[in-house]
């Protein structure tokens, strides 16, 4: 199992070097600068991916609940007695 995880992140640095200029995380890391700086806007996609891990089923939703009088209770559909 060690070799494999050792392949697998030196496949990794060579895909890193020899394809992309930036090492991933520094690509993460620019994006993360822009977004913050206000020079890009995240994609949609982006948007709903991070709501679903603050428990919200898409951007909507959780736009929502922060600026509105939802909550996150009502991304559930149904309640556990209904089933």
């Amino acid at each position: 199992m060690e070799n494999l995880q050792r392949e697998l992140a030196k496949l990794c640095e060579a895909i890193e070097k020899n394809v992309v200029k930036k090492p991933m995380r520094a690509l993460a890391l620019d994006k993360l600068g822009n977004y913050l700086k206000g020079l890009e806007k995240p994609k949609r996609e982006t948007l709903d991916r991070l709501s679903l891990l603050a428990g919200f089923q898409d951007w909507e939703s959780f736009r929502d609940a922060i600026h509105g009088d939802a909550d996150g209770s009502t991304n559930y559909r149904g309640d556990k007695a209904e089933r």
